[in-house]
């Protein structure tokens, strides 16, 4: 699948500190309509201090791609997002830029090797180093019968949400070397690693994901840059809604009896927020995550423990 060539947006410069050489971790200060990062209550999320930080985030024009990009700012990255329409990634950076944050935006597919080299030598700059890839980009896939399903939308799903990752971590790893702490972390799914019937290439291919990341945690292990997983469930937002608007048609069941259906399967009794995957984001991305590599971190309210 070919987006075409890529085109660029502008970007705010910003010159910090090497990361780590801030104030005490949560006093910098919130960017956009990234994710609450301080409170009065006991525990309050703090999001530690990635200030001098390249980061880049697939698909991040969007959903929870946009969430983490809010959330990577608001801590102190400067970070680069890339996805298939440029309105939405401009947008995204205007509001990180409007909030005080660096970003900037780069259009293509994450199947286009090309896009993806070109994305990765954006984010790294002059320098040559890039702390951190989040490989968020990913399609939800047909809703059928694996004996229904075409050869094309297979193809489609596994190319977007599995080769798709195999390229960004590629074309990321050389200015990931050059970091003292390289970070790679791939948004997986709790689908694959539990049944789904009538998803099947969107399982196969989230599955393949973790397969994938504790591999390349051994390969990459000798260049210091840790490898992970965040396998979500039931992210409340526009995207599911429209999953289990599909889902719900082809089961006889309303959205909302569907909806009820999963849920009800967690032990917590819910889905989870945009907010709680950039956290999970937030600590891989962390100094407090550099000994933790191979991992597959479940954010499903306990509906996944394995």
């Amino acid at each position: 699948m070919s987006e075409g060539p890529a085109v660029s947006g502008g970007r705010a410069v910003s010159e910090g500190p090497a990361v780590g050489e801030g104030p005490a971790v949560g006093e910098g200060p919130a960017v956009g309509e990234g994710p609450a990062v301080s409170g009065t209550e006991i525990g309050a999320f703090r999001p530690p201090d990635l200030r001098g930080a390249a980061v880049v985030v697939t698909g991040g024009g969007q959903g929870i791609g946009r969430a983490i990009a809010h959330g990577l700012a608001a801590a102190g990255a400067r970070v680069v997002i890339d996805g298939r329409h440029a309105d939405t990634l401009e947008q995204v950076v205007k509001e990180i830029v409007a909030g005080g944050g660096d970003a900037d935006w780069l259009e293509g597919s994450v199947t286009d090797p090309d896009h993806m080299e070109a994305l990765m030598a954006k984010a790294a700059g002059p320098a040559g180093v890039l702390h951190a890839v989040v490989s968020n980009a990913g399609i939800a896939g047909p809703t059928t019968p694996l004996a229904e399903l075409s050869l094309d939308d297979w193809n489609e799903t596994v190319a977007v949400n599995l080769t798709g990752v195999f390229l960004t971590c590629r074309a990321a790893i050389p200015y990931l070397r050059a970091a003292p702490h390289g970070k790679i972390v791939l948004i997986g799914s709790a689908t694959g690693k539990r049944p789904l019937p009538n998803r099947a290439g969107y399982a196969a291919a989230k599955l393949g994901v973790v397969g994938l990341a504790r591999t390349l945690a051994h390969e990459l292990g000798p260049d210091n840059i840790c490898v992970n997983v965040i396998s979500p469930f039931m992210v409340e937002n526009a995207r599911l809604r429209r999953v289990v608007a599909t889902m719900a048609e082809a089961s006889g069941l309303t959205p909302e009896e569907l909806h009820h259906r999963f849920t009800a399967d967690t032990a917590l009794g819910r889905g989870v927020t945009e907010d709680d995957v950039t956290r999970a984001v937030l600590l891989l991305c962390s100094s407090a995550a550099d000994n933790l590599t191979g991992q597959d971190l479940n954010v499903s309210s306990g509906l996944v423990m394995y």
